[in-house]
């Protein structure tokens, strides 16, 4: 399956945790903002697109550093069986979002701990920033959201070191960054009816095992691609 096509449905079927997760963010960027601007949904709304252009430039220009970590890692490390180990890495990483998704594992929280180890020196940088009163403090704002840690984006990390260009890291993590948009962006006007759906187990679970099978499959395909060529090899000798 497409690369580009996977990140954006793991971004996209991963709303449930972004609901979850960032629900606490968006009411706290709610709150930022002057009152008038609060009052005013067109405005609420013009702020929050800048709020999330800015964590998805933060998702793009983190991929592209990872990008490029994979296109030198490819060059000095045996192309195919870095390719292949790192894709099933990537769908493993898919598979761990999954489980925590459907709330049968939270094994990706270990990640998101390391993470937050970051998170704690960045954090108090934003709040300097509020209250948000012009769209350039929004940005701002949202590229630190961006370095949040959460597990769906270490997961689409995964593939956009797998993509072996700078160029290429970016588009994987802008496609994630665009599944994450509906949900986010529907959150800003309808956070407590939103956040209560995020709750929903069958909701969770049938989002989970969508994403679960989406890993599955990156895992597969580099063992069959593998299998093949053995297979092959052998049949020559």
């Amino acid at each position: 399956m497409d690369i580009l096509f996977s990140v954006f449905l793991m971004g996209l079927l991963g709303g449930v945790h972004c609901l979850g997760m960032c629900g606490g963010v968006v009411a706290l960027l709610n709150a930022g903002l002057d009152e008038d601007i609060r009052l005013n949904k067109a405005k609420t709304s013009y702020f929050h697109f800048y709020y999330n252009f800015g964590r998805v430039l933060s998702y793009v220009i983190i991929g592209a550093l990872f990008g490029l970590v994979g296109d030198l890692l490819s060059k000095s490390l045996e192309f195919d069986f870095f390719d292949s180990v790192l894709r099933m890495l990537s769908g493993l990483l898919m598979v761990m979002v999954g489980l925590y998704i459907a709330n049968w594992s939270s094994s990706i929280q270990i990640l998101e701990r390391i993470g937050s180890k970051l998170w704690v020196k960045i954090q108090p940088i934003t709040q300097k920033l509020l209250p948000i009163k012009s769209s350039k403090s929004a940005l701002i704002v949202g590229l630190f959201w961006g370095l949040m840690p959460c597990g769906l984006v270490y997961g689409a990390l995964g593939f956009a070191i797998l993509s072996s260009s700078a160029f290429n890291g970016g588009m994987v993590m802008l496609a994630f960054g665009i599944g994450t948009l509906p949900s986010l962006l529907l959150m800003a006007g309808f956070s407590t009816q939103l956040g209560y759906l995020s709750k929903k187990p069958l909701i969770r679970k049938v989002s989970g095992v969508l994403i679960i099978l989406l890993g599955v499959i990156a895992i597969w395909t580099p063992l069959m691609v593998t299998h093949i060529h053995t297979s092959n090899h052998t049949m020559h000798q």
